[in-house]
């Protein structure tokens, strides 16, 4: 990219240098024809003779510096479209290093844990996380574009100013003081370019010092990921050994249900609570039943006497009436 940019500038230099060449020319032959015209031997055909040859030796030259220009120019070209290839791969290059790079920081991320709550990265915090930092890098990378046209747009404009100062002859104070307001110009932009490089490169920094502390949490989490899934098997075939025990006593438990369950259909009422209580119930009634039965025989019984007395007592009382 930096070839590519020397090449432009160059390219741009000699257009300007070929400018100024021909600008030079004109003032030169419009000087001699002023001369010329003011001379003495304005009508000499020996001077008109030179001028001409000098005017052919002078085409040729500018001939023969077209045919340079031109062939430099596809020199250029040619090596401008190889360096603009070989950037291509370059940029290609370093976009799939960028993107295995992102790819790798973000599989560190999701298997990384916060050190507040001791949890995983939200995925949405890490997407924003790599976004802003695609966003930063961005930033640095126009920035840093920016900062070497500004310095190349620099270096053109000092040679301008060293060349008009070497051309002296053609160079204007009006031009000069342009070239200087122009250059201050620059140098601000340069100076502000570089203060907001700064920044970016301060946050660079504490990007990056962020980075190596959860590279050093992920090694520390990655350990203590190890040790954590030692225990977990070892509690893993705890669980398994009391599983099978666990197992084992349902089928006893089983084996007793069904051995209860025979014994109680066995033992008929012993154990059955509910039947125990209603028997012992039926029971008390059964007896306060039975005393109430004897009880009303025997008032059954007194009954009876009493009516028998009554009877024999009217049969007597029947017996005395008829005999009187």
């Amino acid at each position: 990219m930096l070839r590519y940019q020397q090449l432009l500038e160059e390219g741009s230099t000699m257009r300007e240098n070929n400018s100024q060449l021909q600008h030079k020319l004109a003032e030169f032959f419009k000087r001699k024809k002023t001369d010329n015209g003011a001379g003495k031997h304005e009508h000499d055909p020996k001077n008109v003779t030179d001028q001409e040859e000098r005017y052919h030796k002078y085409m040729a030259n500018l001939k023969g510096l077209k045919t340079e220009q031109e062939a430099m120019k596809e020199m250029y070209a040619q090596q401008i479209e190889e360096v603009r290839q070989k950037c291509q791969e370059k940029l290609q290059q370093a976009q799939q290093e960028t993107e295995a790079f992102m790819k790798l920081k973000e599989e560190v991320a999701q298997k990384s844990y916060s050190s507040r709550t001791g949890r995983p990265f939200p995925p949405h915090d890490i997407e924003s996380y790599i976004q802003r930092e695609k966003q930063k890098e961005l930033e640095v990378t126009t920035m840093r574009l920016e900062n070497i046209q500004l310095k190349n747009k620099l270096k053109k404009q000092e040679h301008l100013l060293k060349e008009k100062e070497e051309l002296s002859e053609g160079l204007h104070l009006i031009d000069f003081e342009q070239l200087k307001i122009e250059n201050q110009t620059y140098n601000e932009k340069i100076e502000e370019r570089n203060e907001e490089l700064m920044k970016l490169r301060k946050k660079i920094t504490n990007t990056v010092q962020v980075l190596t502390h959860v590279k050093q949490k992920l090694q520390f989490v990655q350990v203590e990921n190890e040790e954590q899934k030692i225990g977990l098997k070892d509690i893993e075939t705890k669980v398994s050994q009391k599983r099978d025990i666990l197992n084992r006593t349902k089928q006893a438990k089983d084996a007793l249900r069904v051995d209860n369950q025979h014994l109680q259909q066995k033992c008929g009422m012993l154990g059955n609570h509910p039947l125990l209580y209603d028997y012992e119930e039926r029971k008390d009634e059964k007896e306060e039943l039975t005393n109430l039965l004897q009880k009303l025989k025997i008032k059954h019984t007194d009954t009876t006497l009493n009516c028998n007395k009554l009877h024999r007592k009217i049969e007597g009382a029947e017996k005395v009436t008829a005999t009187n």
